[in-house]
C-alpha cells in the first residue's frame, strides 16, 4: 500500500498562496492604473435612467445617496458591465432587464415601427487620460476626444431584413433577441475581460450570502492581483496535479471496481483552479464564516492598501454589519486612498461619517445629480463628529419639519391631525428631532437642494437674538420658514403647551403635586409629561398657535 506524501495538488496550492502573498507585498509598486481613474459617467436608456450624466467624480471617495429606485444601484451596474468587457454579462442579465422600459413602450406603442427608431442602450465612462491612445477618441454619446470605454447594446445590421420583416407584423413582442452587445475604448479598440484597462471589484453586500456571488468576488480578487501568462500557469500546473493525483491515488479503488467505471476528479475548464479558489482568515474560508463578517472581511480585503484594485463598487456596505463593526469599516473605507470608490447606501452613520462632501444626490429620473461638495467645511466636520444624524433621512425627503427634542417628535403627530385633520405619512411631511443647535447645519442642506423646512424653536426668553437674528442668514428664501413663540414670557415649547391647554394638564397632572407646580412639573419631565398628553389628551389639546402655524405653512 503506497505511504501517504504530499500530493502534488498541495504543492500547487502552497506555491499559489506564496504567488499572491508575493503579489500582495507587491502590489503598491507593480499598480500600473494608479493615475487612472473614472471622471464622468453618462448612461442612455439604461434601466431607469432615459438620459443621465454624473461627470465631476472624485479620483477617491463617490457616495451615491437617493431614494429608493432612483438609481444608485444602476449606476454600479453600468459601471461594473463597463469595466468587465464582458458582454457576455449583459446577455446572462438580459437586455430585456437593462433597456429602459418606457422607450420599449414608446416604440410598441408607435404608429409606425422603423428599424432606425428602435432605442439602443448607450453606457460611456470617461476616464482620466493615462497615455494610452487606443482609449483616446470620439465614439461617446457627447462626441468629444476624450479617453473612455462605452458599451453599446443595439439592433443587428445583419439581421435588418429579418427585423424589418418582423416590425411589420401586428402586436410585436420586442425584438430584444436580434441586438447585438460590444464593449470598446472611445478611439473604437476591443475590450476583452483579459484585456482591461482599469481593474476593478464590485461588492453587493445584500447578495453576500449567495454563492456565485462568493466565487466571483474571489476571482476578481485573484484576477487582479495576477497577471494572464501567471494565471495561465498555475492553471495548467493545477489541472496537470488533479490529473496525477487522479491516476495515483485512486489506482486501487478502481481495481476493485467490476465495472469498466472509473473514479476521477473533475477536470474540465468548469471545475479548474479559479472554482476551487477561497480566501480565509485564521483558516476559516470565508463561505463558512457569518454574513457580517463576510461582509467586513470582503469589503477589508478589497480596499487594502496591498490589493491591486483601481475601483471599488459597494452596494450598500452597512448591510448585515452591526453598529460597532460598521464603525470600524468606516474607517477601512476612510484610509483606502489608493482606490476610487463608489458607494451606494442608505445609511446616514455611513454618509455623514465618511463625509457629506463626498455625497452625490440622485433624484428624480429627469433632475441632474446634486453634489454636496458646495457645502461648508464646518458643516461636513458637524456631520462626521454629530453623535446621532439623521441626515440621509433629511435629504431624501421633500418636506420636512425640524423640532429640539423628544416631546415636540412625540406631539408632533397629534398636532399635525388636529389641525390639518389628516397623519403626517398621508401627505408625505417628515419630523425630525435633531436638537436646536443643529438646525442651522440642516438648513444649509434644505438652502442648497431647496428642501421644504419648517423650523419649530423655542424663543429661549429672547426671540430677536434666539430666532430672528440667528436664522437670518437663511431668509428670505421660499423653501425656509422659522417658527417661534411671539412672546419671550413664553420661552419654552413645554410654557405654550401648558399655557394654551391648562385644564387638560392639570386633570392629568395635578394630582401628587406637592412642592412641583403642573408646568414645572413638565419642564422637569418633559419627555413623560408629553408621552401622557399624546396617550390620554390628543382628542382635546390644542397645538400653540407658531406650531399650527408652521403646520399650515409647510402644507401649503
Amino acid at each position: 500500500m503506497p505511504q501517504p506524501i504530499a500530493s502534488d495538488v498541495e504543492k500547487v496550492e502552497n506555491r499559489l498562496k506564496s504567488f499572491l502573498d508575493c503579489r500582495l507585498e507587491n502590489a503598491g509598486r507593480t499598480k500600473i492604473m494608479a493615475d487612472t481613474y473614472i471622471q464622468k459617467i453618462h448612461l442612455k436608456n439604461f434601466r431607469g435612467f432615459k438620459n443621465k450624466k454624473i461627470d465631476g467624480l472624485s479620483k477617491g471617495l463617490n457616495i451615491l445617496i437617493g431614494d429608493n429606485d432612483s438609481g444608485k444601484s444602476t449606476v454600479l451596474l453600468a459601471i461594473d458591465l463597463v469595466l468587465s468587457g464582458n458582454t457576455n454579462r449583459v446577455e446572462a442579465i438580459g437586455l430585456d432587464r437593462l433597456l429602459n422600459q418606457n422607450v420599449v413602450d414608446e416604440f410598441l406603442n408607435g404608429s409606425i415601427k422603423k428599424y432606425e427608431d428602435l432605442p439602443e442602450l448607450e453606457l460611456d465612462i470617461y476616464l482620466k487620460e493615462f497615455g494610452r491612445h487606443e482609449f483616446v477618441g470620439e465614439h461617446n454619446l457627447e462626441q468629444l476626444n476624450a479617453c473612455g470605454i462605452y458599451l453599446r447594446c443595439q439592433p443587428r445590421t445583419d439581421l435588418r431584413d429579418e427585423i424589418e420583416a418582423l416590425l411589420k407584423k401586428p402586436n410585436i413582442a420586442f425584438p430584444f433577441e436580434y441586438y447585438s452587445v460590444t464593449i470598446k475604448t472611445f478611439s473604437g479598440s476591443t475590450v476583452s475581460p483579459y484585456k482591461r484597462p482599469v481593474q476593478h471589484l464590485s461588492i453587493d453586500n445584500t447578495r453576500i450570502s449567495n454563492e456565485y456571488a462568493s466565487k466571483a468576488y474571489v476571482k476578481s480578487i485573484y484576477q487582479a492581483n495576477s497577471s494572464r501568462d501567471e494565471q495561465n500557469e498555475l492553471k495548467f500546473e493545477y489541472r496537470t496535479a488533479k490529473s496525477n493525483f487522479s491516476k495515483e491515488r485512486f489506482v486501487d479503488i478502481n481495481r476493485r471496481m467490476d465495472s469498466d467505471y472509473r473514479f476521477a476528479l473533475k477536470n474540465n475548464t468548469s471545475s479548474n483552479l479559479e472554482t476551487d479558489l477561497t480566501i480565509s482568515q485564521n483558516g476559516i474560508e470565508i463561505e463558512n464564516a457569518g454574513v457580517g463578517t463576510q461582509c467586513f472581511i470582503r469589503t477589508r480585503f478589497a480596499l487594502s492598501k496591498k490589493s491591486n484594485i483601481d475601483v471599488v463598487l459597494l452596494e450598500e456596505p452597512e448591510n448585515h454589519l452591526s453598529h460597532s463593526r460598521m464603525r470600524k469599516l468606516i474607517e477601512e473605507i476612510k484610509g483606502a486612498s489608493q482606490s476610487q470608490l463608489f458607494i451606494a447606501t442608505h445609511s446616514s452613520l455611513v454618509c455623514s461619517r465618511l463625509g457629506l462632501g463626498a455625497a452625490i444626490l440622485l433624484g428624480a429620473q429627469d433632475e441632474d445629480p446634486i453634489k454636496l461638495s458646495s457645502l461648508s467645511q464646518d458643516t461636513a466636520d458637524f456631520f462626521m463628529k454629530a453623535p446621532n444624524s439623521a441626515v440621509l433621512e433629511f435629504v431624501l425627503s421633500k418636506t420636512n419639519i425640524l423640532v429640539e427634542g423628544d416631546a415636540e417628535f412625540i406631539l408632533m403627530p397629534t398636532f399635525f391631525e388636529k389641525v390639518k385633520g389628516c397623519k403626517l405619512d398621508e401627505v408625505k411631511v417628515n419630523v425630525i428631532s435633531i436638537g436646536g443647535l443643529s438646525f442651522p447645519r440642516y438648513l444649509e442642506i434644505a438652502k442648497l437642494l431647496n428642501i421644504k423646512t419648517a423650523v419649530i424653536t423655542d424663543n429661549d426668553g429672547d426671540k430677536k437674538t434666539c430666532c430672528e437674528d440667528r436664522y437670518s442668514q437663511f431668509g428670505p428664501v421660499d423653501n425656509i420658514e422659522v417658527f417661534f413663540d411671539g412672546d419671550d414670557a413664553r420661552s419654552t415649547f413645554e410654557i405654550c403647551v401648558y399655557q394654551d391647554n391648562t385644564a387638560q394638564c392639570d386633570k392629568l397632572f395635578a394630582e401628587g403635586r406637592r412642592s412641583l407646580t403642573v408646568q414645572d412639573y413638565m419642564l422637569k419631565n418633559k419627555s413623560q409629561a408629553a408621552f401622557v398628553l399624546a396617550s390620554k389628551a390628543s382628542d382635546e389639546i390644542v397645538a400653540p398657535s407658531y406650531i399650527a402655524e408652521a403646520i399650515k405653512w409647510v402644507t401649503s
